[in-house]
């Protein structure tokens, strides 16, 4: 079992971080695009699939290495931090393109008949690279950054397969796999996010980077093959603020936003009990997301003195119900960033359960600047990092 399974818990999550502050971000940009493959220690943190459901926060992370290093010795690092945040925050402004991609998936289900696909996804296109990160994917639920750009670059101009279906397969797969940062990084590659700009692989990049294991000579596209441009309407203005209603009020917890919050003020928190079961996911990304959950009510339960209840998500009878047996006139939640696990919790506001979202403060003073290209947020990060007092 790879490292980043195990860590739905954020004492491991810790440790593995203090390990990186202190052993390896120092040549994190020196060495952070090579990948030596799944068997050897690449120059990385590793801990995305506990940021990604803040089993540990950025600001955590952030904080942590940079009262050991300073910001010019680690900014690489920092950055791709702060990519993921963006890449939510661009969702936010932008919400359209999550909906119209989940709509072209249920569209594009036949194409998962076709040949090519079959191929791909059984490893079998004759590119022994793919071929081979493919399978590393289904069994560990990871790949390198690096190699993840390869990949999708592969499947859209090599392969010729649409980037929505290479999307889902990762989205499906990775355990620390995010509907925005997955969603948007294969725009990206397919040309996109920014307008006549996409990613290419080319086998001596591959050979490079890979220290000689992979070089897909004369086997990959030369050229892209620009997805047709859409329309891009102006950024939705985001809204921050807060209800704060009367009556008894209880705290959901979900799967998206694991971090520790002052609950006692509530007069109950609600924890999702298991994963959704509706998103289709990899028994290895139910498994990890599972036993992230069981760590977060052992934590909760051990540590809080308020009624707790663990609630099926998906059920909305049941949480009327618990809410009325309990007196609760509404709930309080983190705010999940757009993507599946939003599109749960807008279920349950539409069937007439009150959520109220507060946002973290990360989030808040990151996405507001997260509505151009990366380039016009990263001026702003030492910035935004003094105000949230991480340096």
């Amino acid at each position: 079992m790879a490292f980043y399974s195990t860590l739905y818990k954020h004492q491991i999550a810790e440790r593995h971080l203090q390990n990186f502050t202190d052993n390896i971000v120092h040549k994190y940009a020196a060495y952070r695009n090579f990948d030596y493959g799944q068997d050897e220690k690449n120059v990385v943190s590793g801990l995305s699939p506990a940021i990604n459901r803040r089993i540990i926060c950025e600001w955590e992370v952030v904080k942590n290495v940079l009262d050991s290093h300073s910001f010019k010795k680690v900014e690489k690092f920092i950055q791709e931090i702060c990519w993921r945040t963006y890449w939510k925050g661009y969702l936010e402004h932008y919400p359209h393109i999550w909906v119209n991609y989940l709509s072209d998936i249920e569209h594009m289900k036949d194409l998962k008949k076709g040949q090519a696909y079959i191929e791909a996804v059984d490893g079998r296109t004759g590119i022994e690279c793919f071929d081979h990160w493919i399978k590393d994917l289904g069994r560990d639920g990871y790949l390198h950054n690096h190699t993840r750009m390869w990949f999708a670059s592969i499947w859209i101009h090599t392969l010729r397969l649409p980037w929505q279906l290479g999307a889902d397969i990762f989205l499906k797969h990775l355990i620390d796999g995010d509907p925005a940062s997955n969603t948007l990084s294969w725009r990206w590659v397919a040309g996109l996010h920014t307008k006549g700009k996409s990613y290419l692989a080319y086998p001596d990049n591959i050979k490079k980077f890979t220290n000689g294991k992979f070089y897909p000579n004369k086997q990959l596209a030369t050229h892209v093959k620009y997805a047709k441009e859409e329309d891009k309407p102006l950024p939705k203005q985001l809204n921050f603020d807060s209800n704060i209603r009367s009556g008894k009020k209880g705290f959901l917890v979900h799967e998206s936003d694991l971090s520790p919050n002052f609950l006692n003020e509530y007069d109950m928190v609600l924890i999702q009990g298991s994963p959704l079961k509706s998103i289709k996911r990899s028994s290895l990304v139910q498994s990890f997301i599972s036993d992230a959950l069981k760590e977060y009510q052992k934590e909760y339960t051990e540590n809080q003195k308020c009624d707790v209840a663990l609630i099926n998500l998906e059920d909305t009878k049941m949480i009327n119900k618990l809410m009325d047996e309990k007196g609760l006139s509404s709930l309080s939640s983190n705010y999940p960033a757009l993507g599946t696990v939003n599109d749960q919790i807008q279920k349950l506001r539409n069937e007439g359960i009150i959520v109220d979202y507060q946002y973290q403060k990360w989030d808040k003073s990151f996405w507001p600047h997260s509505s151009k290209g990366f380039f016009k947020l990263k001026s702003k990060i030492p910035k935004i990092l003094k105000q949230l007092n991480c340096m």
